[in-house]
């Protein structure tokens, strides 16, 4: 139905996109007394949690056992010792590093500080909602200790759960495709399906970037993203975005650069909410226990440069550029028969296991005489590394891409800037807001800064409306 043709909706709050960011924004709204919230999302309700349902991992300062077991369900309380293995906390300062020394240069420094402190205060929000945490299983080294208790789709059936006991509304298969600033300074937001058009007494957007968007992908990122796979969902065309631009929105952030991970040859052209386990299965975060080449047969990554989850993005942002977008991870008995690698590893139909690094080569076309070189430099270089100990597992990945780094610049309280200053009325909050990666990513801060910039764009939209209309806003439908 033409949006044209409908009667016009008002609401004090609207939210587009229904992920952990834009949830969190509206329940953050009902809390702060708005009494007409809607979220607005792309997907079909069967198909509901956007990239939020995929992940599982949130990183967040903490000191001290009693914090983390006080996240914990029931079960796993009395095993935080065991859980935390020595650890003690994870300070402000150390969190801030880490994000600053893997993200690049061209952030908002200001910004991610500002998260960053108030990410305790916010996991402690989230679990006085109901949010709860599990054991991370089989860890890598660097790895937050804990996950989010079933992992995100969990993570997003406790949010709507929360966010529909507050009396929020959600409306499903409603892609936002424009809006525009009404006389009295309002939001009016046109798109497909009867909820529209509708009009946002203060609009918060979190409906993430341009990932599934061919077209932006090739104009912002280059030619050699239109066809790459994406680790995410297929929802995310940046309609949003691209209105807020047209707005006056500034922007912010590498445009040319996104979150990608190494992935086995049978990631699909996208994934879907409820995959998220399949999704897991596909990662191949463990480089740092083994070499990575490319079909050249040479090193072209430093696997021993950090943490996998400081530095998996780096990887699957170089695997893109090698010659048939193709790597390949090597491991040796060594690491295989100390049961090391995760499960997806060694159930990965597309792997070799072989007795020689030569024969690995081979049979999966990898220039064998580069490759046994560049072994014999890395044994002679790095006696830690050595890769010597047949039989060799050969696994090819490639890469997956899950979100677009540019968005819009915004404050610490999540306002939309546009010609530097505040735009009244017009929030942001997830993968839309621009400023916190250039390069790499620190895994866990993507769902973290969601939280943290939700929450604030939640509760400054509906102290906006209830000042904007009087403290009153009509939730039913007026004429157009």
């Amino acid at each position: 139905m033409d949006s044209g043709q409908n009667e016009v909706t008002e609401r004090q709050v609207v939210v587009v996109g229904a992920g952990n960011a834009g949830l969190c924004a509206g329940i953050a709204a009902l809390q702060a007394g708005a009494d007409s919230v809607t979220v607005l999302e792309a997907a079909p309700k069967e198909l509901r949690g956007g990239n939020s349902s995929l992940t599982r991992t949130m990183r967040f300062s903490w000191q001290g056992s009693p914090f983390i077991a006080g996240l914990l369900r029931e079960a796993d309380k009395n095993r935080v010792g065991e859980i935390l293995a020595g650890r003690t906390g994870y300070s402000d300062e150390q969190f801030l590093d880490d994000w600053l020394r893997v993200s690049g240069d061209q952030v908002d420094v200001a910004l991610i500080e500002s998260i960053v402190r108030r990410s305790t205060d916010t996991i402690s929000w989230m679990r006085d909602f109901g949010q709860r945490w599990a054991p991370r299983p089989t860890p890598l080294p660097g790895d937050v200790p804990i996950v989010l208790d079933g992992g995100g789709q969990s993570l997003q059936d406790r949010n709507f759960d929360r966010f529909e006991r507050l009396g929020g509304t959600v409306r499903y298969d409603s892609p936002v495709t424009g809006f525009e600033r009404t006389a009295d300074g309002r939001y009016l937001l046109h798109g497909s399906g009867p909820a529209f058009p509708v009009i946002a007494g203060a609009l918060v957007l979190a409906s993430a970037g341009f990932e599934a968007d061919t077209r932006l992908r090739a104009r912002h990122l280059g030619e050699a993203w239109q066809d790459v796979k994406l680790r995410g969902v297929p929802f995310n065309e940046g309609a949003p975005l691209t209105s807020a631009v047209g707005l006056g929105a500034d922007t912010t952030g590498n445009w040319e650069k996104c979150h990608t991970t190494p992935q086995g040859l049978g990631l699909p052209d996208h994934m879907l909410p409820g995959q998220m386990h399949k999704s897991h299965g596909l990662a191949r975060y463990a480089f740092p226990l083994g070499v990575v080449v490319n079909r050249d047969g040479r090193r072209f990554f430093d696997e021993s440069g950090g943490y996998s989850n400081l530095t998996y993005v780096s990887l699957g942002q170089k695997i893109q550029e090698q010659p048939g977008r193709i790597a390949f991870q090597i491991f040796d008995d060594k690491v295989v028969s100390a049961g090391a690698l995760p499960d997806g590893y060694l159930g990965d139909p597309a792997s070799v296991t072989v007795s020689s690094i030569e024969e690995g080569a081979r049979r999966l076309g990898i220039d064998a005489t580069n490759l046994a070189a560049e072994i014999q430099r890395l044994h002679d270089g790095q006696a830690e590394k050595r890769i010597d100990t047949p039989p060799f597992l050969f696994v090819p990945v490639v890469c997956g891409l899950t979100f677009t780094y540019g968005g819009l610049s915004v404050t610490p309280g999540a306002e939309v800037r546009g010609g530097g200053e505040p735009i009244s009325g017009l929030y942001a909050a997830g993968v839309i807001v621009g400023g916190l990666y250039d390069q790499g990513y620190p895994g866990g801060t993507g769902l973290m800064a969601g939280a943290v910039l939700g929450r604030a764009a939640g509760t400054s939209a509906a102290a906006h409306a209830l000042r904007s209309r009087g403290g009153k806003a009509h939730a039913g439908s007026v004429a157009e």
